[in-house]
This record gives C-alpha cells, structure tokens and sequence, in this order.
C-alpha cells in the first residue's frame, strides 16, 4: 500500500525548474541518452527549504528506503519523493531522514551520503538494487554506469526531469572512500557533461550500487554542469548504511543482482 499522493506535471515542473539549492547533477552531452532500463529503479527527491527549490536523484534500496546525496536532504528541507505516473507525478511522504556522520555541508569533499525512509512503500513496480558488501575493482580505467534525473543543458532548467544515463571512466586522484568519473580526461560539456539536478544518483558496476554521486567539477563558463562526477563509495559506509537498516526494522538487504539492462561499453 502506497501513500503518495498526486500532484499535477505543472506544479512537479516547477519544482524541478527553479533553482536547486547545493550541487546537483544530471546527465548531458553525446554519451548519454534516455534511459529504459532503470526506471524501476530510480526516483527524484524533491525538497523546499524557505522559497528555495531542490531536485536531485535516489536509488531505491528497499520498497519504502531511498539512498541519495546528504545535501540533497539536510537542514529544514522539506523533502517528498516523486515518480511518474498515469500521465501525472506522485509526491510520497518522507517518514525519516539519516545522514551519514561523515557528512560536512561546510567542506568541499566529505561522506555526502544519505537515507530516506518512506511512510509507506512504493508501488510494486519498484524494484531494490544490490549495494557493494567489498573491496571491488575500482582501479583507474575501470568502466562505470551513472545516473540521473537533472539538466541536459547547461542552463536549461526545463531539460531536467527525464531519467539519463550514460557510461563513465574511473579518473585518477583516487581516494579510499571516494571516486572521481568521467568520460575521458579531455572531455567537454559536447561529451559528456553530470549537471544540476542528479546529486545522488547511483555509480553502477552491472547492477550493483558502488557509488553515489555527490559534486562536479566545474567546466570552463558552465554554471550548472561539469566533466567530473565526484562520487561517494558504497563499500566503505556499509556499517552505518546497515546500523541506520536495522534502527528502521530492515535487517539484511539481498546481496542478490536485481536484473537492470544497462548501456554497453
């Protein structure tokens, strides 16, 4: 049993159209398209703090739990999940909200991860993705999957809200908890570009969540979009994730791939 509850495009358009608060991110430029294959998987996070507006991704991780990006969420923000449907949008409630102790709005690189737990779980249609347990491969070189909701165009507020997707390159400067992603070191925003309106999306190796991105780098007079995700690695947090799991009754997520059809290299 759902307990979202219905709004028209018009008021969702909106909310995505005017200014997000903090980094955010989405997926532009030739390597990336119109994503089918993680629809099932992936749902905005809207949030209102005073008159300022936010939209940024999350990966469904259980029926009623969503991980995303801790700036995405933090402070006195408002904050409702939203999914398409039947032409319209539904807003669901946000029950309680847990952000990851290593977080520092204040600090340009820290643990910006977060969980929010729904009042009530989304509609079967949803399915769970695997979360990293381990140490994987994360070496230079190495090829990834992000994901996002936000702008295709720099500038352009009215190109966010369409699932994208694209395939991205594990960059060098390598941190034990972090990643940094790209689609090659000489990219421009014509290549590749992870703009406002995605913070929180997933880093996917195959099906399983690794990652999920938090900031950009910016690219020469881009306002809202960049050539680098930085990401957020799942493995390191798997204590707190699983502490915050079983606080909200959710002991053992399924270490089980869930089946997504993903970009090839």
């Amino acid at each position: 049993m759902t307990h979202g509850f219905r709004v028209p495009r018009l008021a969702l358009s909106f909310a995505l159209a005017v200014s997000a608060t903090g980094s955010a991110f989405a997926l532009g430029g030739q390597a990336a398209g119109p994503d089918s294959g993680l629809g099932a998987h992936l749902v905005m996070v809207l949030s209102k703090q005073g008159n300022r507006h936010g939209a940024c991704t999350g990966t469904v991780i259980a029926p009623d739990i969503i991980l995303t990006a801790a700036h995405c969420v933090t402070g006195n923000k408002q904050v409702v999940v939203a999914y398409a449907e039947n032409g319209s949008h539904v807003l669901q409630r946000v029950a309680a909200k847990a952000v990851n102790p290593g977080f520092s709005p204040n600090a340009r690189v820290s643990v910006d991860l977060a969980l929010i737990k729904l009042d009530g779980q989304l509609p079967s249609r949803f399915q769970p993705m695997a979360l990293e347990t381990g140490d994987g491969n994360h070496a230079v070189g190495v090829r990834r999957t992000v994901a996002g909701f936000g702008l295709a165009v720099d500038r352009d507020e009215s190109s966010a809200g369409t699932l994208r997707s694209a395939r991205v390159t594990v960059l060098p400067k390598l941190y034990p908890r972090f990643l940094r992603l790209g689609h090659r070191a000489d990219a421009d925003l014509t290549d590749f570009a992870v703009c406002t309106g995605d913070s929180g999306g997933p880093v996917l190796d195959g099906a399983t969540v690794v990652g999920v991105v938090y900031g950009r780098e910016k690219f020469g007079n881009a306002q809202m979009c960049g050539t680098t995700a930085q990401a957020v690695r799942i493995a390191p947090q798997r204590g707190w994730i699983d502490g915050v799991l079983a606080r909200w009754g959710r002991r053992g997520l399924s270490a089980e791939n869930t089946p997504v059809r993903l970009a090839s290299d």
